[in-house]
Formats: structure tokens, sequence, C-alpha cells
């Protein structure tokens, strides 16, 4: 029975935090999705990062990754920067609106993390973390 499976029950774990994500996200009148939050929020730790390289933490492939990307500029979010090494690649970096808004959003994101979390116990969710990590080594190899 597909309920029972595990790889289910993470898949719908997920998709539940994002959906409720972005409920929160909505509520607050904010016009981003959970998945560009990620993509910002990434560049934003990592100033002059690339596609490639966003792609590769979040494990997304090229097109959705572009696709985030180009709708993150169009809302003024960040900026793209040519590259001075590789005129075939741009450095994206965020933009003082982005900044603006990944102020505000800190405080929600934290919200949200927090009400998946908060009947967890800290050996409850130490647990999950490293099964979660044995799950993506078992896949690595």
């Amino acid at each position: 029975m597909i309920n029972a499976n595990t790889y289910f029950q993470i898949e719908l774990t997920a998709r539940k935090i994002r959906q409720y994500g972005q409920n929160v996200l909505k509520s607050h009148g904010i016009d981003i999705t959970i998945e560009q939050w990620l993509v910002l929020n990434i560049i934003n730790e990592n100033e002059s990062i690339n596609q490639i390289q966003i792609g590769e933490k979040l494990v997304k492939d090229k097109p959705t990754i572009s696709r985030m990307v180009n709708q993150l500029e169009k809302k003024e979010f960040i900026n793209k920067i040519p590259s001075s090494t590789d005129s075939r690649k741009v450095e994206l970096s965020v933009s003082k609106k982005g900044k603006t808004l990944i102020h505000k959003l800190y405080p929600i994101i934290e919200k949200i993390r927090f009400s998946g979390l908060s009947k967890l116990s800290k050996n409850e969710k130490d647990t999950i973390k490293v099964i979660l990590e044995k799950i993506r080594k078992n896949l690595d190899n």
C-alpha cells in the first residue's frame, strides 16, 4: 500500500511543508514561492553564485532554476551580472529590494520552520536529521 511506503511519506511531508509555507507567505501578502525563497536565500548566502551552483545546492534541474531566477529578476529581487571570467555565465546577487524582502521574510520563515517541528524533542529532531542524511548518502552511491 502506497501510504505505508517510506518514500511516499517523506514526499508527502515535504509537500505539506511547502503547502503550509506557501499559505503562510500568502497570508502575509508576500508574492514569492517557497522555492523562490530558497533560491533567493542561497544567493544571499553565496554572493556571485551562478545558476549551476544553485541547482547543485537545491538538487534542481537547469530549466527549473533558470525559470525561478528569471522570476526573481523580473520582481527585482536579484541582479544578474555578467561573469568576469566566462561570458556565457552570469553571477547572481541580491538587490536592495531583495535584501528588504529577506529581512521581512526571516521571522516568517522561522515561524514556518517552528510550526512543523514545535512538538518534537531535540532528540527526535536529531534522529530525523541523521536518518535523512543516511538516506541521501545511500542514494549517492
